[in-house]
């Protein structure tokens, strides 16, 4: 690509009327200044200004080239207007990444709320999918992950949202055609829907039980494993944040409560550590909704 700079410089010329004037825009010296007009010349074989001791001014040839190099000019000044808006105004699509049950959750509804109040001019874009975006190779600027997942690529920046503990669950129907479970011995009697592998620990004091299943309904999508769960279909495992409204409205029913599950750390993740405007706003109010949301769990 050719070079660039001496159109711009004359450009300014002509914008300052003058060496020195163009000089102190450009943050140059008069002499290099110069120097890019000479060079200018040289290269393309003709005279670009008339100069005197009294005055500059553009002779036909150079005229002509200002109308071009004027409008090169703006529209540079229009590309790095863009570049800083990206970082100053918060407007447009911010694509999220999120597991297809995480849509459910109360804080993440709630931020969406807030952010269609306070910046509605930001566009949220969702993907709702349960495998790993690329963060690095997909138009992803935010992605919302649980667990290790978030944290296994150096070059990828987490930060903490939240941690929900997992919970067994089943709708009261289901329940009251096979009965609800006592103890996690009980457990074995029942039909399990699941994405991810049956087997987990379950502690209460110095009591641990150790639950493997199989043979029972596999799902390859989480929300597909909550809407049977929800059907009447059987028990399955879900997290307390994203389920909290369900159990409230008694459509599903926690089981052993009196026995505690692993839990998982929530994180909003992006690729790079300094975001635009758009992103960071909401970045922030994801963090503060969700964040509001576990104080007043604990304080329930």
């Amino acid at each position: 690509m050719q070079d660039t700079k001496p159109l711009l410089v004359f450009a300014a010329v002509l914008e300052h009327g003058s060496m020195n004037a163009a000089a102190a825009a450009l943050g140059m010296t008069p002499s290099a200044v110069s120097q890019h007009i000479s060079r200018l010349e040289a290269l393309h074989g003709v005279k670009l200004l008339h100069r005197s001791t009294r005055r500059l001014s553009p002779t036909d040839a150079g005229r002509s080239l200002g109308i071009h190099c004027a409008r090169l000019l703006h529209t540079l000044a229009d590309a790095h207007q863009a570049l800083e808006n990206l970082k100053t105004e918060a407007a447009g699509e911010v694509h999220i990444a999120l597991a297809s049950v995480l849509a459910d959750a109360p804080p993440f509804q709630v931020a969406l709320q807030r952010l269609r109040q306070e910046y509605p001019n930001i566009l949220p874009v969702l993907h709702a999918e349960d495998a790993l975006a690329d963060l690095q190779r997909e138009p992803i600027d935010i992605a919302l992950r649980g667990g290790l997942t978030a944290l296994e690529a150096p070059d990828l920046i987490a930060r903490p949202l939240a941690s929900w503990r997992w919970q067994i669950c089943a709708a009261p129907d289901y329940l009251a055609r096979h009965g609800t479970p006592q103890q996690p011995d009980d457990l074995h009697r029942h039909r399990w829907i699941y994405c991810l592998p049956l087997r987990f620990e379950m502690t209460r004091g110095s009591e641990r039980y150790l639950f493997d299943g199989a043979g029972h309904t596999a799902c390859r999508q989480l929300a597909t494993v909550r809407s049977l769960t929800l059907g009447g279909l059987g028990l399955s495992l879900q997290l307390e944040g994203e389920v909290r409204e369900l159990t409230d409205r008694g459509l599903l029913q926690p089981l052993l409560a009196d026995w505690t599950l692993g839990a998982v750390d929530l994180y909003a993740v992006t690729s790079v550590r300094v975001q635009s405007a758009k992103t960071e706003a909401v970045l922030r109010i994801l963090q503060e909704c969700f964040a509001a949301d576990a104080q007043n769990f604990q304080a329930a």
